[in-house]
This record gives C-alpha cells, sequence and structure tokens, in this order.
C-alpha cells in the first residue's frame, strides 16, 4: 500500500483481487472489510468491477482508469490550443508592427524622393 501526496492510501491490483476472492469465497463484505482496514463500500466497487469487467479494469497503483486517461488528453489538448492561441495572439502583433513600421518607411522615402 501507498499513499498519495494529500495522504490517501492507494492499493495495488493484487490487493484488491485478493480482497475480492476473499468475498467471492464466502466471507462477508463486512469482516473482509474490517480485517483490511478499507471502508465497505471500497471494496463492493472492486467486487462490482471484477464481475462487470473482470480483473484487468482493477489498476494498479500509478494507473489511470480510461476515464481518467480521456480527461489527461483532454486536459492536454486544451492546454496545446491555448499555448497555439497565445502564439498566433503574438504574431498578429508582429504582423502589425510591421506593417506600421512598413508604412512608416514607405512614407519617409516618398517625402525623400519628392525633394
Amino acid at each position: 500500500m501507498k499513499k498519495t501526496r494529500d495522504g490517501r492510501r492507494r492499493f495495488n491490483r493484487a490487493f484488491k483481487i485478493a480482497a475480492v476472492d476473499r468475498v467471492r469465497k464466502g466471507e462477508s463484505q463486512a469482516a473482509v472489510a474490517r480485517d483490511l482496514n478499507i471502508e465497505i463500500a471500497l471494496l463492493g466497487r472492486w467486487k462490482k468491477r471484477i464481475i462487470k469487467k473482470g480483473e484487468e479494469h482493477l489498476y494498479d497503483i500509478g494507473q489511470r482508469s480510461e476515464t481518467g486517461a480521456k480527461i489527461a488528453e483532454e486536459t492536454s489538448q486544451r492546454r496545446r490550443i491555448a499555448e497555439l492561441e497565445r502564439l498566433v495572439g503574438r504574431q498578429q502583433l508582429e504582423i502589425r508592427f510591421l506593417d506600421k513600421a512598413l508604412h512608416r518607411v514607405a512614407l519617409v522615402n516618398n517625402v525623400v524622393s519628392e525633394k
């Protein structure tokens, strides 16, 4: 068992599977939860996930769920979009600056050539 930065406990896949196996072999969910010092609801979620999707969907420490991975990807994409929008904004400012400079140079050249 590891702890997250905020102090919550994280359980590896083997621990989760062993806990659910005990329940499936006949021990009461409350007794297993009490013995392992975990919440009954947490054990219930592990059991439900194994029954519905299989053991491979019980994620190990540090692995993201499918939903978490999608959220992370969307967040990454939003950051990239924001970065590109900032870049476009800077380029627009540079274009305006250079356009004004070009006009000034053209005006100065016209004034000089008229003399």
